[in-house]
Order: C-alpha cells, then structure tokens, then sequence
C-alpha cells in the first residue's frame, strides 16, 4: 500500500482557459502555415469566430474555436481514377 504511485493528468495545451489572440494563433497553428494576425481580428470582427468578451478585453476559448474551425473546414474533393468512365 505504500509503494502507491499515483499520475497526475497535464491539462493539455487546449485546457479550460480563455487566451489572448496572438496566443490563441499559437496553439492552434503550426508556425509554419499559421495565417497572421489580421485575419484573426477580421474573423473577429465579422463574428465568424466565437470570442469571449470581459468588458473591453476580447479573449478565445481555443476548444470553442477550433470545434468552429473544424466545422466549417471544407474535407478534399474526391479524386476518381483514369480507368472508371462512371
């Protein structure tokens, strides 16, 4: 009984938490093929991105924001083969 270990989950890196916009970029992006800033704030302002709002200050739920990112990803058009005339 004393030689018990006991784990502690890591909150992942979308855990409960509200961010900033140049975090939220972070996190959701690869820094490689991360869009800028500019288009986050025109997402923002056009309400096409949920936002959380405390008075003035604008914050992200990266778990709400990529589930809308997610939904509205358009999937890859199918590729038929040479051979089917179909």
């Amino acid at each position: 009984m004393g030689d018990e270990v006991i784990l502690e989950a890591k909150p992942s890196v979308l855990g409960n938490q509200y961010v900033r916009a140049e975090r939220l970029l972070e996190i959701l992006f690869d820094p490689d093929c991360r869009p800028c800033l500019r288009w986050l704030r025109k997402e923002q302002a056009t309400g096409s991105i949920p936002v959380v709002r405390i008075g003035r200050l604008v914050y992200f739920d990266p778990v709400a924001v990529k589930a809308h990112l997610d939904a509205r990803a358009i999937p890859a058009p199918r590729r038929r083969s040479r051979g089917s005339m179909a």
